[in-house]
């Protein structure tokens, strides 16, 4: 046999292996991302239990026509939310509600805080607070409220409760947190709280003195719901978004061998309704914009509400127009 021929053989020979390798990649990526709890938004008014379920349009999240378009500007908005549930699987009220943000364009991540006691309009419901949307009509209503109230264009979410954000950051390894000396008491008192919850389970350690702590998962969740002290909920927002900076840290710092044990323990805790396909896709735009760090936003902005007290109830009436135009200008940054 000639050499050219040989080498032909060789070549052949490393090109089939190169596709079987790339194509059990694949299949390995995909079915692990099948794990994750996909749970798509359907009309629950059209949708029988003995007929194919309804899936909501973007219309029907209250996507208007002229939004933004990801496509064009390379920038995706997810909302996320923390639910609040004592049990695991209680249906509550979202504790916690951010719009992240992966921008293709500039390369980076983006968290924005809507604080939970803004009171605005809720479709088809009377106005309330924004963290009673998700309540009243689940993920569904809850992006519809915050797209119709903030001009926004989003269509998927990411769902976690107490118990999952737990498993995830043990998972990881815990997160490093600041604990100030002022938080101290009170992140002690939630996590005794937590505890009392997981009667059958390891208790976590308590929090002796402030400093720089590596937070195990229980520690770091009572720390993002801190409140009584400090700016009181305005403070709680960014210990929430501290917190999952540091997660989205510790993700990037993870060695492609462990991987697959970490990604087995944290997707199945993961409720969304994004497709094993869309999450491929957009895994290497995430990486890549984790790497460059994460910028904060939280709503309503200083200076652009009123404390009040409607129905009994303690709430933020924000100036909606100032709030869009602040929002929109964080994460499309004018263009």
């Amino acid at each position: 046999m000639g050499k050219g021929k040989r080498f032909t053989k060789v070549l052949v020979i490393i090109l089939c292996l190169l596709v079987i390798v790339v194509g059990a990649t694949i299949i390995w990526a995909y079915n692990l991302l099948n794990k994750v709890q996909h749970v798509p938004l359907v009309d629950e008014g059209k949708t029988k239990s003995d007929v194919k379920p309804v899936v909501l349009t973007p219309k029907d999240l209250g996507v208007k026509e002229d939004a933004p378009k990801p496509k064009v500007t390379g920038v995706v908005n997810v909302l996320l939310f923390g639910l609040d549930g004592r049990e695991e699987g209680q249906k509550s009220r979202s504790d916690s509600i951010m719009i992240a943000t992966l921008d293709g364009k500039h390369k980076n991540i983006k968290l924005t805080s809507l604080m939970r006691d803004m009171y605005v309009p809720i479709p088809e419901r009377e106005d309330n607070r924004i963290n009673a949307a998700y309540a009243f009509g689940g993920p569904a209503l809850a992006i519809r409220t915050v797209n119709e109230d903030f001009d926004m264009n989003i269509e998927k979410y990411v769902t976690v409760d107490f118990f999952s954000l737990e498993k995830v950051i043990d998972k990881l390894g815990g997160v490093e947190i600041e604990i100030k000396d002022y938080e101290i008491n009170h992140l002690n008192g939630l996590i005794q709280g937590l505890n009392g919850l997981n009667k059958n389970e390891n208790k976590a350690a308590l929090i002796e003195s402030p400093g720089v702590h590596r937070l195990n998962g229980r520690q770091a969740v009572a720390y993002s719901r801190i409140r009584k002290v400090g700016n009181a909920d305005y403070e709680r927002t960014d210990r929430q978004r501290r917190v999952l900076e540091a997660l989205i840290k510790e993700m990037t710092s993870i060695e492609v061998w462990e991987l697959p044990s970490v990604l087995s323990t944290i997707l199945p805790e993961v409720e969304t309704n994004f497709t094993a396909n869309e999450l491929m896709k957009l895994g290497y735009t995430g990486l890549e914009c984790a790497n460059n760090g994460v910028k904060q936003l939280r709503l309503p902005y200083n200076d652009t509400y009123t404390s009040e007290r409607i129905r009994g109830m303690s709430v933020l009436v924000p100036d909606l127009e100032k709030n869009k135009e602040i929002l929109h200008k964080f994460i499309y940054e004018n263009d």
